[in-house]
């Protein structure tokens, strides 16, 4: 069975179909005022004006309703990102992480220099999150590669990229053969989400003296 639209009219006629409408009318009352003079000819041009007024009216009706709706859209789609600074999104890797029972590290001096917000140690294997880039849309190569020498400079077994982008095939391709991991697009998107909904863990109980 076919499905029928119950949308209003102006839901499904565009700004352009509008003023196409419009110059046409227009152009055909003025050709009739031409060929007819006389009275009718201030008559049809009236009605020739009122017609295209209300046309563009219409159209602007029209092209409101379109950017408003782009705008909800919009805003819906970053909505997840409002507010989100970097110190936040270190706060909730931190929690995601003791979640998942590793031990969150203090940062070394040198992490902030390397654009790690978060080091953290699980079985032995330390673990670092770049955090200082997550803004860009696209995670390239170079700084994939960037990412890798800074790893081994700060010492990690790992360095997860972390990314409101997405990461170029190039640097998918770098990552494949290296310690690195991406954490970016929707991944990222559901972890925020989800550890804004749950409540903060205390803080790694201290380390026992031997």
């Amino acid at each position: 069975m076919a499905n029928t639209s119950s949308a209003p009219l102006l839901s499904r006629i565009k700004s352009w179909q509008f003023v196409g409408l419009g110059l046409s009318g227009w152009c055909t009352l003025y050709s009739i005022a031409l060929l007819t003079f006389g009275s009718s000819s201030f008559l049809i041009g009236n009605l020739q004006g009122g017609c295209f007024a209300t046309t563009m009216t219409l159209a602007g009706i029209e092209a409101r309703r379109v950017r408003k709706s782009l705008g909800g859209e919009v805003s819906g789609a970053l909505n997840w990102m409002a507010d989100l600074t970097t110190e936040r999104l270190n706060q909730l890797l931190t929690q995601m992480l003791r979640r998942q029972n590793f031990h969150v590290e203090k940062s070394l001096p040198m992490d902030a220099e390397l654009g790690f917000g978060v080091r953290a140690v699980n079985s032995g294997r330390t673990v670092v999150f770049e955090t200082a880039r997550w803004e860009e849309p696209v995670v390239d190569l170079p700084h994939a590669e960037a990412t890798e020498e800074n790893r081994k400079k700060g010492l990690a077994n790992l360095a997860v990229i972390v990314s409101q982008g997405v990461p170029s095939d190039d640097a998918k391709n770098f990552v494949r053969s290296r310690p690195l991991r991406f954490l970016c697009g929707e991944e990222l998107k559901d972890m925020v989400i989800s550890e804004n909904q749950l409540p903060p863990l205390p803080n790694n109980p201290p380390a026992k003296q031997a």
